[in-house]
């Protein structure tokens, strides 16, 4: 076995707690309702968990490449992983602040389940332009930015759209580590990500269901 083919190893600190961590902070946000409605956050997470995800994320996550029509990336869900950091994201604490705020944001109550996924992109992966829109599926998403610290030259970039023509474009988001995107899903939310071109883009992604009313 070379080096290069050595199991990889968590680096996680070994008497890591969920104690030590701090649920995401949504409260500096800022409001929109064109083109759909959607919210911006500056700062999602505390750098001790952020820190650590990242390292979960790149020593020990079990990424799995997904091809679909408009996209390749690496992806998977955390309610399918025991690592603490895992069990954390996906932890009644962590969820009842999700929940609890984007009811205030989008005037909206969800069900009590929350999908909680990873997504990984790397040099030349993209998403093409999509809206998430299917009937009686999630109703609303989260997505918060992880990485290093990526230059406009890395691209990745959030794109939101008018409509679904890719020239149509309302408004570039560069994806700034911790920083945050929510947005009611509907036939207008159409949004995409720019090729990747050097770095690695991690998100980790909330998806909630509205209830009717």
């Amino acid at each position: 076995m070379t080096s290069e083919s050595q199991p990889k190893v968590a680096r996680l600190p070994q008497a890591v707690t969920q104690a030590t961590w701090r649920p995401p902070d949504l409260s500096l946000r800022t409001a929109n309702e064109k083109p759909f409605r959607y919210a911006t956050f500056r700062e999602c997470l505390a750098s001790g968990l952020s820190d650590d995800i990242l390292a979960w994320f790149e020593h020990d996550a079990p990424w799995r490449l997904k091809s679909t029509d408009f996209y390749e990336q690496h992806e998977f869900s955390c309610w399918d992983s025991t690592s603490p950091i895992a069990l954390y994201l996906t932890s009644s604490i962590v969820l009842e602040v999700v929940r609890s705020e984007m009811m205030e944001i989008f005037g909206r109550t969800f069900e009590q389940g929350i999908s909680v996924v990873a997504h990984k992109l790397l040099d030349g992966q993209r998403i093409g332009i999509h809206n998430d829109y299917l009937v009686g599926e999630e109703s609303h998403r989260l997505v918060i930015q992880l990485n290093h610290g990526l230059s406009d030259g890395d691209g990745g970039f959030l794109m939101i759209f008018n409509s679904d023509d890719p020239s149509d474009i309302a408004r570039v988001m560069r994806p700034v580590h911790v920083s945050g995107f929510a947005f009611e899903i509907s036939p207008a939310s159409f949004h995409a990500v720019s090729e990747v071109h050097g770095g690695v883009r991690y998100s980790l992604i909330y998806s909630l269901c509205a209830l009717p009313g």
